[in-house]
């Protein structure tokens, strides 16, 4: 039995991952919502400002990890677009165009 590989099968996937209702979109829906829940310094009181600086560091470190998913994820559909291109300039009989 052959391979094959289906083009469209991995372009439909890159389209997937950037459509509104994929994983980038999701990310950067958590990434806004996360942005609106950071808190001024005096809002637990002049005693509470190390609570609020942990909670702002934290916020802070899961809005980093949200860029980073978000940068990976649009790197991954672009190379899956990138591989279904070189799929489609492939001369290989068993690639399924």
């Amino acid at each position: 039995m052959a391979n094959k590989v289906d083009v469209d099968a991995i372009r439909g996937a890159a389209r997937k991952m950037e459509a509104a209702d994929g994983p980038i979109q999701y990310l950067r829906n958590a990434q806004q919502l996360l942005e609106g829940v950071k808190l001024s310094g005096g809002a637990l009181t002049m005693f509470g400002g190390s609570t609020v600086a942990a909670h702002n560091g934290s916020v802070d470190g899961h809005l980093a990890n949200l860029r980073s998913g978000i940068v990976h994820l649009q790197t991954a559909a672009a190379n899956l677009e990138q591989s279904a291109k070189n799929w489609e300039r492939s001369d290989q009989p068993w690639v399924v165009k």
